[in-house]
């Protein structure tokens, strides 16, 4: 039978449910980066320790994703969701009580490693929820999450006061374990493959094996998609973690209550990206199949002209306004990347493919964040920190204009794959 369709009402309520709680898992990956000067002298520690807690994060994130990719392609996403969603914000809430540099390792390790259910879990989830023809809008929706999740850390940081750092690890567990609750009790499991066309005719058959993901393994745009994520996401994480520590230590914002809020404006930037690029990839998907392409080549060049500038200014309104721009141009990738997975991959591998892309791109992460922080003890954290984002730009263009070539080749793969899916069904039932 095909799958029910939920109402307008439903998915509104269940995007704005998935909203929160992404916001609350980026703000709790985010809660140290407002505090960790002021973090970092409290527990006597070294950038070189400060760089090991920020790749511990990203590393503990890296394996989770082997557990908790192929378990939300086999399990109850929902269920996925709300386990891992209490877990993290109970660890979250822990971390208020650390005493040294091991307890903070441990603590933002193990809320990392829960955190991980949510990427793979909510994106399959309501990707199966929602029409595909929407499908850019809300996952522009999803990736604003992200920049908004940081906002919220640094606000929450600056309001309560960088001398009060543990206070909003407190705040931030207790709302996530109330919305875990919320997902437990409102969002329905959608059926696999759902918002694809052809299952419209019948349900799809097809089901998670790792034969299944050595197919996504094989694809060339799923092979790219992976690498622009993992530039995308580096480019992020550096600039969330480390500006704040950046325009302190160069003295473009006087203190680091100053630092965390002039990021906003380039947090405003990334919401008002991810819902442009996503937009732009809806309408531009009904005249060519390389739409998502496109504009990610767009958010790569101008992303790597935008950072150059912001780079050379140093006086903090000049740098704010060059970091709108940043990122309003660079973000427009993030819907990118999840619209080129979907459009490649069996459906039924939506979640594992996310976190095949994930483990990736905390590997990289990981050692990129340690080397800032080397590189910066023993030279200085401009040259690291700026460097690591002009490469990632550069290789991201690279990526982009591969996904130009291989894109409607692939997209027609997956096509043909789900309509001899569904096809099987209906022979079989008459």
């Amino acid at each position: 039978m095909p799958h029910p369709k939920y109402t307008t009402r439903y998915l509104v309520i269940l995007t704005i449910l998935l909203m929160l709680v992404s916001i609350v898992n980026i703000a709790d990956k985010e809660l140290l980066a407002p505090v960790a000067e002021v973090v970092r002298a409290d527990l006597g520690m070294s950038d070189t320790q400060l760089g090991a807690v920020r790749s511990a994060v990203f590393l503990a994130a890296l394996v989770s994703q082997l557990y908790w990719g192929p378990l939300s392609d086999r399990w109850v996403r929902k269920n996925v969701i709300t386990l891992g969603t209490i877990v993290w914000s109970a660890l979250t809430w822990l971390t208020a009580f650390v005493a040294n540099f091991p307890q903070l390792l441990a603590a933002r390790a193990s809320m990392s490693f829960a955190e991980g259910c949510f990427n793979p879990s909510s994106f399959a989830l309501i990707t199966d929820s929602v029409p595909k023809r929407h499908h850019g809008l809300v996952i522009g929706l999803m990736s604003l999450t992200y920049p908004v999740g940081t906002a919220a850390a640094l606000i929450v940081a600056s309001a309560i006061g960088t001398a009060q750092w543990r206070q909003p690890f407190v705040i931030y567990g207790v709302i996530g374990i109330a919305l875990g609750a919320l997902v437990f009790l409102f969002v329905r499991e959608p059926m696999r493959g759902a918002s694809e066309e052809a299952v419209e005719a019948g349900a799809y058959l097809g089901r998670f094996s790792f034969a299944e993901m050595r197919r996504v393994w094989t694809t060339p745009s799923a092979l790219l998609g992976f690498a622009l994520d993992t530039c995308q996401a580096t480019i992020n994480w550096s600039l969330a973690f480390w500006a704040p520590i950046y325009f302190t230590r160069y003295r473009i914002a006087p203190n680091a209550d100053a630092a965390a809020l002039a990021l906003l404006p380039a947090i405003l930037g990334f919401v008002l990206g991810a819902l442009i690029g996503g937009a732009a990839i809806d309408r531009l998907r009904a005249h060519t199949e390389r739409a998502a392409a496109i504009i990610a080549l767009i958010a790569m060049a101008g992303g790597l002209v935008a950072a150059f500038i912001t780079f050379n200014l140093f006086e903090m309104t000049a740098v704010m306004i060059a970091g709108f721009v940043l990122g309003l141009v660079g973000y427009m990738a993030m819907p990118a990347v999840n619209i080129v997975f979907f459009s490649v991959v069996p459906p039924e591998t939506k979640a594992s493919t996310i976190a095949t892309s994930n483990v990736i791109l905390n590997l990289v992460i990981a050692i990129i964040s340690f080397l800032i922080g080397v590189i910066s003890d023993a030279a200085e954290l401009r040259f690291a920190f700026s460097g690591v984002v002009l490469m990632m730009f550069a290789i991201g263009i690279g990526v982009s204009l591969g996904l130009l070539r291989t894109l409607p080749g692939d997209m027609m793969k997956q096509r043909k794959l789900v309509e001899a899916r569904v096809n099987i069904r209906e022979r079989s039932s008459t």
